[in-house]
């Protein structure tokens, strides 16, 4: 019924009064106001800068066009002769003055991009239309690397400025996303489902309270402000479906409201890789090109919410439900060594009900938002198999007939993770320059499971590991006071948190296999403290300077093991940093600008995971880490119809104090696996007109270069000889060296009619099918096509 009424309502009206507004260099404008003169009728842009009126015809309208920060426009638009009219609109930046007091509107995106702290902000929204991966966006950003291993739903690794793995954090909406388990992974994530990413690179905003050591990602969820249905479907190459729905309604007094946000996604992954592959005959191992054949994955998540808004009780009272299935056919293990045909593991979880409440007081100037979710996510791998498989897909009979797991450890590994979250913010404005935030973030984690293959404890009557309960709690504070002073272009924020662990559980007597018989606990708390400041000399030039001491607290599966073959440490210290971040920025509006950006990092206690014994690892803090780096970001608008952007980053992460006899040799070596050279340039091509009249056509080209690293540690006299390590031959072996990557992705976006506001898109990653080595050298897809359709209707043009 919701649905039809839109269409009812057009039904008793046959003019159209469609069109697209932009800036004077064609850049779409999202969220201007189109308003009939004289009348309460009215609608604003999409993210294309697209909008339709549905108004009656034989009648000519004067329209209002206004925008925060341009000047207004009135346009006429003439239906007593026709039917349908489509129209150009450009706005024109505009500064208006009252008293010496200027006035500025700004998105959602742009108030991120100009917070004190360091934020790289990836605007999803413009990019919705391509078939562009959240991956391969945020790569194009400067600073920031996410490898991944494998194709579409393969486990990836965020890089920001030098650090990597569970140093980083990654939020939805400001919670952690710990109780989505691998729901809300980078690499499966859709665009469509999202406004925009902060990521933030050092000093976190007060309101993302957390242990993060070197940065954090936050996924923004897609905004609803007007009602709208959103779709979209994309069709790849290797078998690739994916496909989105948005939806948002809001009843018209606007104080009720209900949405949808769902995905769907399947490919077969079943692209080309070079392997190595034994000779029957000689026993040599041959390089050669083989198609993966068990490789695929298919997901589907989605979440259903409802509240009120703007209620004497209450800002914002938001209702949510999410669920979400996935399941991975697993080719091959960490290392693409040798191929699996039967390994696979699957996460699910039924019902995950989530609660967000906001309420303003005192005129405004105490804001309290009280986030809460509880999930139970249940983890199985199945690994059984008798036999093993070839590069070829072939299956043969194993010589051992008693022993199975394609891995050489079988495992039918059955784990429920509870997790409770919640998150306590509190805004309290004391006056003009200076406002106080606060932020909680309390989590409670439990796993427990079973494993009839997993590992044991000795003795006479061995435990399975799995079996035991395993607890870890986590709180984590933040009080922050952020001030503004010199007519507000001099801004500070000061920082102090405060971070504290509990974990209990059982551990495994290295010496004797058994199980230790008193319950082991372990508890960590520490204080951590921040300092930001940004100058804006002028509306185009600022500078950043930051400083932090910060804290990562171990993870649970860090301590606690994960009652398989990484053994539990209870005496496992925090990783701990201090860090500094200074940078420049000048922008001349959509016109150019560039920014500059340099960090400096000493980590001590970093946590890795070493071996054990032949069977076990276990995590340890046996590394100190110095670094130093930069980065530059610059875009220009060369034409109206072209905008060229381009970035790179340098870092240099080292080993320091090396206490380990048997690694000595490693002072001040690279960290293994860590690019440490890569850059970006793109360019985009608009042009209306093309096909059809009133139509827009945009094409773009994207270039990603990544220097060649190294899978391990390498002493540093074996490294090149050229300046900064970019010239010349490392003097280690070929199979140590993660090859130099260059990649170009082409595609071009097609819209009818603002009236229509369908988008198609044809787009080729890697274009020249180079070879793409990524995380642990894991080679990923080589050339591949897309098509994308996306639609949006937004269905409440009458009011």
């Amino acid at each position: 019924m919701l649905l039809l009424s839109p269409l009812l309502k057009a039904q008793a009206v046959d003019g159209i009064i469609s069109g697209r507004i932009a800036f004077e260099n064609d850049e779409p404008i999202a969220g201007a106001s189109i308003r009939i003169a004289g009348s309460k009728q009215g609608t604003k842009s999409d993210s294309n800068g697209r909008f339709v009126l549905t108004v009656p015809s034989g009648a000519s309208y004067r329209l209002q066009i206004n925008y925060m920060g341009t000047a207004k426009r009135t346009i006429n638009a003439d239906l007593t002769k026709q039917k349908e009219t489509t129209l150009q609109i450009t706005l024109f930046e505009s500064t208006n003055e009252l008293d010496e007091v200027t006035i500025q509107g700004q998105t959602t995106t742009q108030k991120a991009k100009t917070q004190i702290v360091k934020a790289e902000v990836v605007d999803t929204k413009a990019h919705q239309q391509e078939a562009s991966t959240l991956v391969e966006l945020m790569n194009r950003s400067a600073g920031i690397r996410i490898r991944q291993s494998g194709g579409l739903g393969s486990d990836n690794n965020i890089m920001l400025n030098g650090f990597q793995g569970k140093s980083i954090k990654t939020f939805k909406d400001g919670v952690p996303t710990d109780y989505l388990g691998a729901a809300f992974n980078l690499s499966t994530l859709p665009v469509n489902m999202l406004e925009h990413v902060e990521v933030y690179k050092g000093v976190l905003p007060t309101q993302l309270g957390a242990d993060a050591l070197g940065g954090a990602v936050n996924l923004v969820s897609r905004l609803g402000t007007q009602p709208y249905l959103a779709a979209s479907y994309e069709l790849a190459s290797f078998n690739t479906h994916r496909a989105t729905i948005n939806w948002y309604h809001r009843s018209d007094n606007s104080k009720l409201f209900g949405g949808l946000d769902a995905f769907f996604n399947y490919s077969d992954n079943s692209y080309q890789v070079t392997a190595d592959i034994p000779n029957e005959e000689t026993a040599n191992v041959i390089p050669e090109k083989v198609k993966l054949f068990h490789n695929a994955y298919r997901q589907w998540y989605a979440e259903a919410y409802g509240g009120w808004k703007d209620v004497f009780w209450a800002d914002e009272f938001r209702l949510g439900i999410t669920t979400f299935y996935m399941k991975r056919d697993n080719q091959f293990a960490a290392l693409m060594e040798r191929p699996f045909g039967a390994a696979y593991s699957r996460q699910k979880a039924p019902i995950i009900p989530t609660l967000r409440y906001k309420k303003s007081l005192l005129n405004g100037k105490l804001i309290f938002d009280q986030f809460a979710v509880y999930s139970s996510i249940n983890n199985l791998l199945v690994d059984t198999l008798s036999g093993s498989y070839d590069w070829y897909g072939q299956y043969h009979a194993p010589v051992d007939a008693g022993k199975r797991g394609e891995s050489g450890n079988a495992s039918l590994a059955d784990i429920r993770f509870s997790n409770l979250t919640t998150r306590t913010g509190i805004n309290y404005q004391l006056n003009e320059q200076h406002g106080l935030t606060f932020n909680l973030v309390f989590n409670d984690y439990n796993r427990k499971g079973s494993d009839p293959y997993g590992a044991v404890s000795a003795g006479e009557n061995p435990v399975d590991l799995q079996s035991l309960p395993a607890d870890y709690t986590k709180v984590v504070g933040a009080l922050g006071l952020s001030s503004t002073f010199l007519e507000k272009r001099l801004q500070n924020l000061v920082q102090v948190k405060y971070y504290q662990a509990n974990a209990v559980g059982q551990e495994v007597n290295l010496s004797t296999g058994r199980l230790r018989e008193e319950t082991s606990k372990a508890k960590s708390s520490t204080f951590g403290a921040a300092e930001a400041l940004k100058w804006n000399i002028n509306p185009n030039t600022f500078f950043r300077l930051s400083g932090e001491y910060a804290t990562r607290l171990p993870e649970q599966q860090e301590i606690l093991g994960n009652g398989n073959f990484v053994l539990a440490n209870f005496g496992l210290n925090p990783e701990r940093s201090v860090n500094g971040n200074l940078g420049f920025g000048y922008n001349k509006g959509n016109h150019y600008g560039v920014e500059v950006n340099s960090f400096y990092r000493i980590t001590k206690d970093m946590i890795i995971s070493v071996p054990v014994n032949l069977i076990y690892s276990q995590s340890s803090n046996v590394e100190q880490v110095r670094g130093i780096g930069l980065e530059t970001d610059a875009y220009v608008q060369a034409f109206k119809w072209l905008r060229l952007n381009g970035n790179f980053t340098y870092q240099d992460f080292r080993l320091y104090h090396v206490t380990e006899p048997s690694i000595l040799y490693l002072e001040r070596a690279r960290l293994r696996n860590v690019p440490y050279f890569f850059a970006n340039l793109g360019a985009t091509f608009n042009v209306n007109n093309t096909i059809s009249n009133g139509d827009h056509l945009q094409a773009y080209w994207y270039f990603s270069y990544v220097h060649e690293y190294y899978l391990n540690y390498i002493p540093k006299d074996t490294e090149p000889d050229g300046f900064l390590g970019l010239w010349g031959d490392a003097k280690i072996d070929a199979p140590n060296i993660i090859p130099g990557q260059n990649v170009h992705t082409v595609g071009v976006v097609w819209n009818p009619s603002p009236s229509q506001p369908l988008s198609i898109n044809l787009e080729c990653k890697n274009l020249f099918d180079a070879a793409v080595y990524d995380n642990f050298r894991i080679q990923n897809a080589g050339r591949s096509f897309h098509l994308k359709l996306n639609y949006i209707l937004n269905y409440s043009h009458n009011k």
